[in-house]
């Protein structure tokens, strides 16, 4: 059983880290860069990253990472009240919420409406508008997603290096 926690933490560990990094790597480096594009370079270059972030390997770490954090967190119950189950109790509270919701919640709705806006036959005051409409919100929420997955990578960090209490009945 714990062999099977600790691949189980680990897991949980990676994925949510590397959910982090794409979102930090999006925040420091694409943002910035977009940020420098006319109204409808900006558009095409979001949706195709929305068609093409929609791959087998982002999706499995995409829902992966919920998956194996709630896991994780049943796996540790008998350890309730520990520092280590409180760590990933909040880390995976912090993530389910503040990550995964708001993604599912406020950036995938945007996706989607931007998805549905065809660059072809609009003016150049509806591609200004559309823009304005995506940008300003998908960042808002973006930026709240990045926070608690960067917030949750470090607190399952911790988990990781915090000692195993020992079990009823052991020491």
């Amino acid at each position: 059983m714990m062999k099977y926690k600790s691949v189980l933490l680990a897991m949980a560990t990676i994925s949510t880290a590397l959910m982090a990094g794409l979102f930090f790597a999006f925040s420091v480096c694409i943002n910035p860069a977009f940020m420098r594009l006319s109204d409808s370079e900006y558009i095409l270059a979001m949706q195709e990253i929305n068609l093409a972030i929609v791959n087998p390997i982002f999706v499995f770490v995409f829902i992966g990472s919920p998956l194996f954090l709630i896991l994780t967190v049943m796996t540790y119950k008998k350890q309730f009240g520990s520092g280590k189950f409180n760590y990933l109790f909040v880390a995976a509270v912090l993530y389910v919420l503040g990550c995964f919701g708001v993604t599912v919640l406020g950036n995938i709705p945007l996706n989607n409406q931007l998805a549905d806006f065809s660059l072809q036959g609009s003016s150049a005051l509806q591609i200004k508008a559309m823009r304005a409409a995506f940008a300003d919100a998908w960042n808002n929420w973006h930026t709240i997603r990045t926070i608690a997955a960067v917030l949750s990578s470090v607190i399952l960090v911790l988990a990781c290096i915090k000692k195993d209490p020992p079990l009823k009945g052991e020491g």
